[in-house]
């Protein structure tokens, strides 16, 4: 554990400060996000040559003596594997040993002067290494880096958007969601891209954030960008932002873009399959080089931001059809999440009726109830607009209701099933049409050949024996056995 001196008396001298008494660094915020954005300059502060590789050799930071040590620019590397700068045998073993063994090949005293690595633990778990350089190793000129300067902006800073949603509030117990939901959270710890897919209002930027809250980079920004909201021109100064006089009717001064805001954070894409071809190709050199070139700019800045991706479209047709880069998708998609539209977990639907039941009748003050067959009314109901669909449901039956307890005759007519029992009130070939009715003939099917046995049929479909019941009465084939 490094320890550094004991805390300032107060005076400029202990603080770093100029000889002018003025201080280099900007006022900061108190909080997480304060100490977030300082974390990077004490890297830059300190009279040693510092590298950070992660577990399997990738470069994740390096500071300026270190950048000038080796004759490369600040951060071109980032992202790269380390042998991009010289060969690593001995840090390569202890990445993949968590052991150092002694340099025999040199002498002592050139050991003891050399740098050293230091492996970073956590659990029992090695997640990287750091290299340090002595300041006798590094150059006699320039061995008091400046501070990076903040990317101009508004005085306030980056924009904050606050993180509301855990994986706590992701609520259900069916499998399709338990699958997706555990491979979130791995994707909270492992850092890389996440690619979400799903139909509107399955709760996409519910899971990014629950994905930023508990990944290591929740102190740092989570910045959404909705990709299918703005004209090309606008979305590409946004994501990149621009330089000083680039554009016109824009701020003089430049603006940085979301990409480098969310630096050290998370840069949420939301319908990305809305992305023009030539801002992917954009953003798929920020995903390789981990540089952004602004706007009319001609000086690239390191950035380091996490992205999360989501669309409701099928992104591989988008390829086939060629309106989306293939490369992009790969570099997108290292974790892949496929969001289970409502219909495809009905045991979830009283679960997230009674708790979206509860919430709104606080907020509204409303203690009215719902009977056991309007609730059966919005179990069979197809939901086309899934949980977002479910909520405002749920609102419009509280604020309009003056009645203690709302039965099922108080629905709409979009959630009455029709006597024959074989479809919803919806066009014939809508596709939950389609799909009730072939879960009706499937339903029908395992009971001809369990000859009637409900529990039988309900172990050749793998359901259980209460969601086969509700189905084969929903599609009335109750009555045949």
């Amino acid at each position: 554990m490094w320890k550094g001196k004991r805390a300032g008396t107060g005076t400029g001298e202990d603080r770093g400060w100029s000889a002018s008494g003025e201080s280099p660094l900007p006022p900061l915020e108190k909080g997480p996000s304060a100490l977030q954005t300082l974390v990077p300059w004490a890297f830059e502060t300190v009279q040693l040559g510092i590298l950070v590789v992660a577990h399997d050799g990738t470069i994740v930071h390096y500071n300026a003596p270190y950048a000038q040590l080796r004759g490369m620019p600040l951060g071109a590397l980032v992202g790269q594997p380390v042998e991009a700068l010289e060969r690593r045998q001995r840090l390569r073993q202890l990445l993949q040993t968590g052991l150092l063994l002694p340099d025999a090949s040199a002498p002592s005293e050139r050991r003891q002067s050399k740098q050293a690595l230091i492996p970073v633990w956590d659990g029992g778990v090695l997640y990287g290494a750091i290299v340090l350089i002595p300041p006798e190793a590094l150059p006699a000129v320039g061995l008091q880096p400046s501070l990076p300067r903040l990317p101009p902006s508004d005085p306030a800073g980056p924009p904050r958007w606050p993180v509301r949603y855990t994986f706590a509030d992701i609520r259900g117990s069916s499998p399709a969601l338990g699958q997706v939901r555990a491979l979130a959270q791995q994707a909270a710890q492992s850092g890389s891209s996440v690619l979400v897919l799903g139909e509107s209002g399955t709760g996409k930027e519910v899971f990014a954030q629950a994905i930023h809250a508990a990944s290591a980079r929740r102190a740092a920004p989570f910045i959404p960008v909705d990709c299918a909201a703005m004209p090309r021109d606008r979305l590409e100064a946004e994501l990149f932002g621009y330089a000083p006089g680039a554009l016109p009717d824009a701020a003089k001064a430049g603006k940085p873009g979301t990409v480098e805001l969310a630096t050290h954070g998370t840069l949420f894409l939301n319908e990305i399959g809305e992305m023009p071809l030539d801002i992917q190709a954009k953003l798929l050199r920020i995903l390789q080089e981990r540089r952004v070139l602004r706007v009319g700019g001609v000086t690239p800045v390191p950035v380091a931001c996490t992205i999360i991706a989501a669309t409701t479209q099928d992104l591989d047709r988008l390829v086939a059809q060629g309106r989306f880069r293939r490369d992009l998708l790969y570099r997108l998609e290292v974790i892949r999440l496929a969001l289970p539209p409502l219909r495809e977990r009905p045991d979830d639907i009283p679960h997230l009726v009674e708790h979206y039941w509860a919430t709104k009748s606080q907020e509204l003050g409303k203690t009215a109830q719902l009977s056991a067959a309007a609730m059966r009314l919005l179990e069979a109901y197809s939901w086309p607009g899934n949980i977002h669909e479910l909520v405002h449901i749920v609102e419009r039956l509280l604020v309009g209701t003056t009645k203690p307890v709302i039965e099922a005759a108080d629905l709409s007519s979009q959630f009455r099933v029709r006597e024959a029992g074989s479809a919803l009130r919806v066009p014939r070939w809508h596709l939950a049409t389609v799909l009730a009715e072939v879960e009706r003939r499937t339903l029908e099917g395992a009971l001809a050949q369990a000859r009637g046995n409900r529990q039988e049929a309900a172990a050749l479909l793998g359901v259980s024996r209460a969601s086969f019941y509700r189905k084969a009465k929903l599609y009335g084939l109750l009555k045949e056995v």
